[in-house]
């Protein structure tokens, strides 16, 4: 199993330091946004909402990271009102890290990606326009408490997000056994 290297610092949403390496010692589900106004990015962590007593539960947490300074990242998550550790990455030093690349030119305007904004939009899904690079692109890895990687998903287009049922899975996989009985 690979180990996620978390050598570099965020900052959390208050604008202080959080260096990376604090993410170890729990089971984490990672989330890295594309941008504060993608849709695709707020349903996936709407998707996700449901199961955090059970990552709480086994000592796990869901963490994101956002390149959007910590005080755009702090109404962003006022607003959306998810219970997850929020970073603030400006420079991107986890993206680089993490190997989490760009898309093509096409990339934000597929028919497919306008075709999902445009429903989502119209089914009343909260838009929160912010500075954004629509061209970054986002990922999830989860990893156990030593940082050893039981899945690293890294989006190929805008609307790649992987299913929650694999992100659970990989999250139960990342759990100790004596955690995860009742």
């Amino acid at each position: 199993m690979a180990r996620i290297l978390l050598n570099f610092v965020l900052r959390d949403v208050d604008g202080d330091p959080y260096p990376a390496s604090r993410l170890y010692g729990r089971p984490t589900v990672l989330v890295l946004l594309r941008h504060l106004g993608c849709l695709f990015c707020q349903q996936h962590l709407s998707e996700l909402r449901p199961h955090v007593a059970e990552i709480e539960n086994a000592g796990g947490r869901i963490a994101v990271i956002s390149f959007a300074p910590p005080q755009h990242l702090a109404g962003f998550a006022a607003a959306l009102g998810h219970p997850y550790l929020w970073l603030s990455d400006p420079e991107r030093a986890s993206y680089q890290a993490m190997a989490v690349g760009r898309g093509g030119l096409l990339n934000p305007f597929s028919p497919a990606d306008i075709w999902r904004s445009l429903t989502g939009l119209l089914r009343g899904k909260p838009w929160i326009p912010q500075q954004a690079d629509v061209w970054q692109l986002g990922a999830d890895f989860v990893f156990d408490s030593q940082g050893r990687l039981t899945m690293a998903h890294r989006c190929r287009s805008s609307h790649d997000r992987p299913p929650v049922a694999e992100v659970m899975k990989a999250f139960r996989a990342a759990v100790p056994v004596a955690a995860s009985l009742p």
